[in-house]
């Protein structure tokens, strides 16, 4: 246990378990925690024998201290949809439907929904004890003002056709300008850049965003191979992208005939492909395109709850763990999956691995990609509890279990009725103290 420099105000939480990271605990364990970073983290005797005298104390018996959790990918503005009974929708069986509906959403919703949906969204993500989000903006960008969340905040530009980029581009230059603003007062939220997806940004815009990414050193944030309608399309131009999609919206791409290369050759000629960019989804890539991406520098965020909602099909996971290529979770928005539990997309993880690597293994490498890999896929602090970190944790039910097996038990039985506690920044966030 090493210590962090004294503080003269601070908390002492204890616990039956600490889990300082997914390759470190301690039972019974402790956390020491003064102006909202850690300052002490591990066995449960050395923290109080190390702790500033006067720190009140805090104890959990028959809980785990854990790392808040990391959800990488969300739309925290999108909301359920439902049909004027309050009943959710069910999700269409097209794609291009879908994304219609969310077209329709933003045109049509109230403005003051927007941060209403906000409020209500990070509010159920504290529960499930997410502490860290990569929030890719909404339209109402002062909702995020007040973000009880530690979040990168991906400014977003849509725009296909060649000449509507400088618009665009300055556009999401000035979305750029308000985070930056907003993280003088809420120093929670970090800006980032999110070309929206190859089949909606053209190569103009995709350099332009590229390049302000890189001249203000932020991270770039890409939907990429979501579905087979998004590949179709980047392979020939066609399918319904091109047939339904952009009709729907009075577009006209009879112009485009597909990239002409494959997309890690593509994203690296526009720029895009350097150290940090994270890329979402990547279901329909093949191993090799993987592989290559990661050579040059990517991050992966899965999002295996709302590619199967979809019918999208599935990231590979056996792929990603058996490379020992890092990966984050994210679940998404909530108008594809029922909740924000990132226990559950652990879970949905777990369940399309079919490799030989150990069921209680592959538990503790699941979490490790809800923490601290999703807090390095956004270029955040945290996913660990260590001296200096960031004091964002949750408590949660001590399922049992020792070694790699508490791990399993852990995503086994962990969800939002087992959580006591999120601390964010060292403030209380959700739970009895909150």
């Amino acid at each position: 246990m090493k210590p962090a420099p004294d503080r003269q105000q601070g908390v002492v939480y204890t616990a039956s378990r600490l889990v300082a990271e997914a390759g470190a605990t301690f039972s019974p364990g402790a956390l020491a925690v003064a102006d909202g970073s850690v300052l002490l983290a591990g066995p449960r005797a050395d923290v109080l024998r190390a702790a500033p005298a006067g720190f009140p104390r805090m104890e959990f018996p028959g809980a785990a201290i854990v790392p808040g959790l990391v959800n990488a990918h969300v739309h925290l503005q999108i909301p359920r949809f439902t049909d004027d009974a309050g009943m959710p929708l069910p999700i269409p069986s097209s794609f291009v439907d879908w994304i219609l509906r969310v077209i329709a959403w933003r045109l049509g919703a109230p403005p003051a929904s927007f941060g209403s949906n906000f409020a209500a969204a990070a509010a159920e993500a504290l529960s499930f004890g997410t502490t860290t989000v990569g929030e890719i903006a909404g339209p109402d960008l002062p909702s995020y003002d007040g973000c009880p969340l530690r979040a990168r905040v991906f400014a977003e530009g849509i725009g296909f056709a060649p000449h509507v980029a400088s618009e665009v581009l300055a556009l999401v230059s000035a979305a750029i300008d308000r985070l930056e603003k907003i993280s003088v007062g809420n120093p929670l939220v970090q800006a980032g850049v999110s070309p929206h997806t190859l089949y909606t940004v053209g190569e103009s815009l995709l350099r332009s965003l590229a390049e302000l990414a890189a001249a203000k050193g932020l991270p770039a944030c890409l939907h990429l191979a979501e579905s087979s309608q998004e590949v179709g399309f980047l392979t020939d131009g066609g399918g319904e992208i091109a047939s339904c999609l952009y009709p729907a919206v009075g577009k006209d791409v009879s112009w485009f005939r597909g990239l002409g290369r494959a997309i890690p050759a593509f994203l690296a000629e526009a720029g895009l492909l350097r150290e940090g960019v994270l890329l979402v989804h990547t279901v329909h890539l093949a191993r090799p395109e993987i592989d290559a991406l990661r050579g040059g520098g990517a991050r992966f965020v899965l999002c295996p709850r709302s590619n199967a909602a979809h019918g999208n099909g599935a990231p590979d996971v056996t792929h990603f763990v058996d490379a020992k290529i890092p990966f984050a979770l994210g679940t998404d928005s909530l108008g594809s999956v029922p909740d924000l539990s990132l226990w559950s997309e652990m879970r949905a993880a777990r369940s399309l691995y079919k490799g030989r690597m150990k069921d209680a293994v592959l538990c503790r490498e699941l979490f490790r990609a809800a923490t601290e890999n999703g807090a390095a896929a956004l270029g955040l602090p945290g996913g660990i509890l260590a001296p200096g970190e960031p004091a964002d944790f949750t408590i949660v039910d001590d399922p049992g279990g020792d070694g790699d097996r508490f791990f399993r038990e852990l995503l086994e039985k962990t969800d939002r009725a087992n959580v006591r506690l999120t601390v964010v920044a060292g403030q209380s966030a959700h739970g009895a103290a909150a």
